[in-house]
């Protein structure tokens, strides 16, 4: 890693990895190609036979194993803990950072912004650049679950706010979800509008599960005392937005679904607005994808 040292403060980069080595060689590629300095890296390996030692070893990061496999949150929290950076940079084993994602990232962050996010190339659905309404103040967007493209690996976290939350609470497959309401609560976030990370997809995303799903409204639960704090509109949208996820995830593995409208019309239920959309998207989502396809078009939607 030998490019033009800045001036800035350490960054530490925090992979969390499992039995994937490929991905995570093409992940600290992107690290050393950073365009800032200085930075340490430290891979977590959840395997339990060191797999992940001889790439970390060869790219000079720091090797981390875990007795036993926890899951990415876990592994993200015991890399936290040992970094010595003035910022945390969570990388998945299966994205990239482009070159200029710290340089670009670091001097947004200050007193008053403890994280700061950009825009992503999705393999499969292309470029996704922030709203530019989720800035400053993101809470009450954090609790509705209307922060993508803010995950993991496109933020950059100051260190002295990321202590405050940790340990880091597992929820399998909805992990930032939680966590972004954490950091929320401690401080505000500013993004980048570039597309500084390459979210990889491997066949067994997280994001794309169950798991989520079922997290998503474990989230909910977890929160519900601070959801009280907030307009009933907040709840509305978290849980609109849920019951969405799982009516396309139903259609997109059966094609037409009972349950899948069944999930569009607690959508349709929960919504605070956009009424028109979400009953017709029940209407629609009877006669499968296409009919759903159908909707977006008609209402000029495109699924991120």
């Amino acid at each position: 890693m030998t490019r033009n040292a800045d001036s800035g403060g350490l960054v530490s980069v925090v992979v969390p990895t499992h039995y994937r080595n490929d991905r995570l060689r093409g992940a600290l590629r992107s690290v050393e190609a950073q365009e800032y300095r200085p930075i340490e890296v430290l891979v977590v390996d959840g395997s339990d036979d060191e797999h992940a030692r001889p790439v970390a070893e060869a790219f000079g990061a720091t090797y981390v194993p875990q007795e036993r496999d926890e899951g990415p949150q876990a592994a993200r929290s015991v890399g936290a803990e040992m970094a010595d950076g003035e910022y945390v940079q969570f990388l998945d084993d299966d994205d990239r950072l482009a070159p200029s994602k710290l340089r670009e990232q670091v001097p947004l962050l200050g007193p008053d912004v403890g994280v700061v996010y950009c825009g992503m190339d999705d393999e499969d659905r292309g470029e996704i650049l922030p709203n530019p309404v989720v800035r400053g103040d993101v809470i009450e967007r954090a609790l509705e679950m209307r922060t993508f493209p803010c995950i993991n690996s496109t933020m950059l976290i100051a260190s002295e706010v990321l202590e405050r939350v940790l340990p880091l609470r597992h929820r399998h497959g909805a992990d930032d979800t939680g966590l972004k309401v954490d950091l929320a609560l401690q401080t505000r976030f500013d993004f980048v509008a570039e597309p500084l990370v390459v979210r990889g997809r491997t066949g067994e995303s997280l994001s794309d599960s169950w798991d989520y799903l079922g997290s998503r409204m474990e989230v909910i639960a977890t929160y519900d005392r601070l959801y009280r704090l907030f307009p009933d509109r907040v709840r509305q949208r978290a849980l609109r937005e849920t019951h969405y996820q799982v009516g396309r995830k139903l259609l997109a593995e059966e094609g037409r679904s009972p349950r899948a409208t069944a999930a569009f019309a607690r959508a349709a239920w929960a919504t605070p607005d956009d009424h028109a959309y979400h009953l017709a998207a029940t209407l629609g989502s009877a006669f499968g994808r296409e009919g759903l396809a159908a909707v977006d078009r008609l209402f000029g939607r495109v699924e991120p």
